[in-house]
């Protein structure tokens, strides 16, 4: 890829810059905001504490300089052999790692990370990279000491990222001097930061990017790694009196900018999370640039223009905003990748805005983008981990910026902004003082006083990219239910069919996998990214992407679809208490056709459960997989007396694409035709200790224990430990007789309600289930799953029609509430609704007195004691028979009375 150098002057852009470029700093802040951001640190203590920490972090090394101007110049790890300060480096042909260098300058260069990932041990374990002072002095070997934390000893390793983290560490050292020089008037900071630009820029400004794959970029082996630069091009606006003054040679800045830009604008790839990534670290370097017509080109490419020319280039914020975000602002690409791109497409228009380009005002889908995640968070403010990603949870640094903007121009988002904030703050999950220099130099002082309510938990939603689908129960961390249902093609998606994670206890318990060491590893590519990481159902042990596909990037697996939910996304729940999702899925590898439907049942307000019923009709074998944090997974009848497993191997079929071969501490147990109940026992971060039980209605089938590879979805407090899981294994068709299991998530280890969980089998077949849930109260709930509206079962005091249904009694058999979610009919004894207009959905509670409430999303039909009621509209918090007021249709909101 040649550098472009044509230059030309835009005409007639959409939106202009009126500010000039000759004073500085003019990035992030102008001199006239230097006393607010005094006044700030001397009036909230959250900025005081940011501005100690620099300052004591880079004080000693200042202190050192004055003495020793060498020495952290001596630990930037540059080319410094004569003949080999290398002006190009040249990858493999596709952007993995470097293979030759040529070209001598006059001065030393920067040296370029070798490979385009940290390295790993062979079994995926980290190296821990050596601190500034353990750096050799003048280091000229290309390979590196590094700590192995398997061996706790240190390896002469290739470096490859590690290259540019290093230099990293040391540029954010040279930025904090740089805005204390800005702020105090100290030049003992100034000749600090100046003397570690001075060698970087003296050296860059020889250098060319990276020739190979258009993902290389200028100073690291792809551009994502020129972010490391970022602090330097950022410390230059706010040296640059100091070093004109000085009389530092500015030239080699100038165009080691003009390299910069050019570089992020025509490199990395726009069909991906990939050119955002890197857009504000593009803009601080065309926003540094003296020619303006240069500074001009570049950013209309930021603004209005497409940079593509195959996979390779960039995407403006006009095509950004209209093809890779949501309606409600989130990225289309896994949860853990949202915070990446968005934070600095969002840094990148606050720096323009700080310029004179109104971008918040042409595209304000960038205030909902900021604070997007939160909608989609578990109630311990994660959000789910499908893909290749880490558990991610909404970006403050997003959020802030956004509020800052926002209340410039006083914008109606701000509301809920505020709202999300102070939830973020008040779950202790952020603290302002740990917003870096970012926040002492942007954020506002304090948040906004505004009106605003507490933030607006949907009850239910959908991401439409990743077929994800979540239905959520309560928000308290330790009290709260949800689930998600996920699975598609698309970037960065896993190979998992239709999977999902369950939350209880204040964790993720039921965790998806996430990332493997890293994309290329063995492991991620053939377990973390496949279907036995997950929890799904492998079909004929070789359910897999077509063509086999492990790496990053999309992988061809299909789609969930999404046959039946309540309540729907956007819409309020018929019950406070119920919800269900059913979702349909091909598997094209197998030809095998899938359903599943969950639901969550509220059972007071700190207890609850889910059900899980998944049918798959593949004629060979079906294997239902679960994997749950936790130190122990122990499996029993009815009466607690413990299985005895057998050890053994997995049944592996051909190459096994699933990966089950990555598990280890194999037990069975097969020909088991009782109920059976499992408890997982694990600790949430907290230190708490909580359950997973899980209940399994007899069937004919083999149940596996086994453990997992460690995974970094599970909590700090399960790092890099191996992880329980079990699977059901039906060595036939699991359609007529799907997997059912029922999981009650608990605090400590006596808070179970459940006592059984059996199968009525005379009423299920391939279109229908039926089960009933007892409680140690005597309550129990029938409950009735079937494949469509029109799926009809009848008993001996019961009937039902539809996608899902409960039946719920009391300890003494008498009917406290019925739900039909999507179907046509409900009926116990004496009590028959029916929709008028069918699917729809309705849910009725009575109490001791004979009264009863009503909530509908159609109008219905009531049979009750002879008697025929029209409820002849959709009706929510109205009343009904005994025309009180209805207390518990609001989500969140507990009913009156005993439950």
């Amino acid at each position: 890829m040649k550098r472009v150098i044509t230059i030309f002057f835009i005409v007639n852009t959409s939106i202009s810059c009126a500010v000039s470029q000759e004073v500085h700093p003019h990035i992030l802040v102008k001199n006239a905001e230097k006393e607010a951001i005094l006044e700030k640190i001397d009036k909230h203590e959250w900025a005081e504490s940011i501005f100690n920490e620099h300052y004591n972090k880079v004080t000693p090394y200042v202190k050192r300089h004055q003495k020793d101007p060498e020495w952290i110049v001596s630990r930037y790890l540059m080319n410094r052999v004569k003949g080999k300060r290398y002006t190009h480096a040249y990858d493999d042909g596709s952007g993995h790692f470097l293979v030759k260098y040529s070209g001598d300058a006059p001065v030393p260069t920067v040296r370029v990370s070798t490979h385009k990932r940290s390295p790993v041990t062979e079994s995926g374990a980290p190296y821990i990279r050596p601190s500034i002072e353990e750096l050799i002095p003048y280091d000229t070997s290309q390979f590196i000491w590094a700590l192995n934390t398997e061996t706790n000893q240190k390896d002469f390793i290739d470096p490859g990222q590690f290259v540019s983290q290093i230099n990293g560490e040391i540029n954010d050292l040279a930025l904090s001097a740089a805005i204390i020089y800005w702020l105090k008037d100290d030049e003992n900071y100034a000749k600090f930061a100046a003397d570690i630009l001075n060698q970087w820029a003296r050296g860059a400004s020889y250098q060319e990017p990276i020739v190979g794959a258009c993902r290389t970029g200028f100073l690291d082996i792809q551009t994502l790694g020129d972010n490391q630069y970022q602090a330097l091009i950022l410390a230059y606006d706010f040296l640059y009196p100091f070093l004109k003054k000085e009389g530092y040679e500015l030239g080699w800045y100038q165009n080691v900018f003009d390299k910069f830009a050019s570089t992020l604008t025509f490199r990395g790839y726009w069909n991906n999370n990939w050119y955002a990534a890197v857009s504000s670290t593009l803009v601080y370097a065309a926003l540094n640039l003296d020619d303006k017509e240069k500074q001009d080109y570049y950013l209309q490419f930021v603004l209005e223009k497409d940079t593509i020319n195959g996979a390779c280039g960039h995407l403006s914020l006009a095509t950004t905003v209209k093809d890779w975000l949501t309606p409600d602002g989130h990225w289309k690409e896994p949860g853990g990748y949202h915070n990446f791109p968005v934070s600095n497409l969002i840094k990148a228009a606050f720096a323009l805005e700080k310029n004179g380009y109104p971008v918040f005002q042409t595209y304000p889908e960038l205030f909902d983008a900021s604070y997007a995640m939160l909608k989609y968070s578990f109630p311990n403010l994660y959000v789910s981990a499908f893909g290749d990603t880490g558990r991610a949870s909404q970006s403050p640094e997003t959020l802030e910026i956004g509020l800052a903007v926002a209340a410039k121009y006083n914008r109606p988002e701000i509301a809920g902004m505020t709202a999300a904030m102070n939830t973020l703050i008040g779950r202790g999950i952020y603290k302002r003082s740990n917003s870096g220099i970012l926040g002492l130099l942007t954020y506002l002082p304090d948040i906004p006083a505004v009106e605003s309510k507490p933030f607006s938990w949907p009850r239910s939603g959908t991401l439409d990219f990743a077929r994800f689908f979540f239905q959520r129960n309560g928000t308290d961390e330790k009290k709260g239910l949800m689930y998600g249902v996920q699975g598609a093609s698309y970037n960065h998606n896993h190979c998992n069919g239709m999977a999902m994670e369950l939350y209880g206890g204040g964790e993720v318990m039921g965790v998806d996998a996430g990332t493997g060491p890293n994309y290329e590893h063995y492991l991620h590519q053939n377990y973390f990214s496949q279907w036995a990481a997950h929890n799904t159902v492998v079909a004929a042990g070789r359910s897999a992407s077509t063509p086999f596909s492990g790496g990053a990037g999309k992988k061809n697996i299909g789609q969930v679809e999404l046959a039946a939910m309540e309540p729907l996304p956007g819409n309020d729940g018929i019950s406070p208490f119920y919800s269900f999702t059913d979702t349909r899925y091909l598997d094209r590898s197998t030809g095998t056709n899938q359903l599943r439907t969950m639901g969550i049942v509220r059972t007071s307000d700190s207890t609850g459960y889910y059900l899980d019923i998944y049918r798959s009709d593949n004629q060979i074998s079906n294997d239902y997989v679960y994997h749950n944090i936790g130190d122990t997974l122990f499996l029993s009848d009815q009466h607690d007396t413990p299985l005895r497993m057998e050890p053994t191997e997995y049944p592996l079929s051909g190459d096994d694409h699933p990966g089950f071969r990555f598990f280890s501490n194999v037990k069975k147990k097969e020909n088991i035709s009782k109920s059976l109940k499992g408890a997982f026992h694990a600790k949430n971060r907290a230190g708490d200790e909580v359950m997973m039980h899980v209940f399994f209605p007899a069937s004919d089938k083999t149940y596996y224990t086994a453990t997992s590879p460690a995974t970094k979805t599970a909590g700090r407090q399960y790092a890099n430990k191996r992880l329980p899981l079990f699977t059901i294994r039906s060595e036939k068709e699991a359609w007529t007789e799907p997997f059912i299991c029922v999981f009650e998530p608990a605090v400590g280890k006596a808070n179970s309600t459940i006592t059984s969980v059996e199968k009525i089998a005379e009423l299920c077949n391939g279109e229908n289930t039926v089960i009933r849930v007892q409680h140690t109260d005597g309550s129990a709930e029938l409950i009735f799953q079937g494949n469509s509206a029109e799926a009809t079962v009848k008993g001996n005091n019961f009937s039902f029609s539809g996608f899902f249904g409960i039946i719920s009694l009391d300890m003494d058999g008498n009917l406290q509430q019925l739900y039909l979610g999507e179907g046509d009919h409900i009926a116990y004894d004496d009590v028959k609704v029916t929709t008028s207009d069918a699917p729809g959905s309705v849910w009725i509670q009575f109490d001791t007195k004979g009264e009863y409430s009503i909530s509908t999303n159609k109008p219905v039909t009531i049979h009750l004691n002879g008697t025929e009621i029209h409820v002849p509209k959709p009706t929510k918090g109205s009343s009904m028979g005994s025309m009180r007021d209805f207390q518990a249709v609001s989500y969140g909101i507990k009913p009156a009375g005993k439950r």
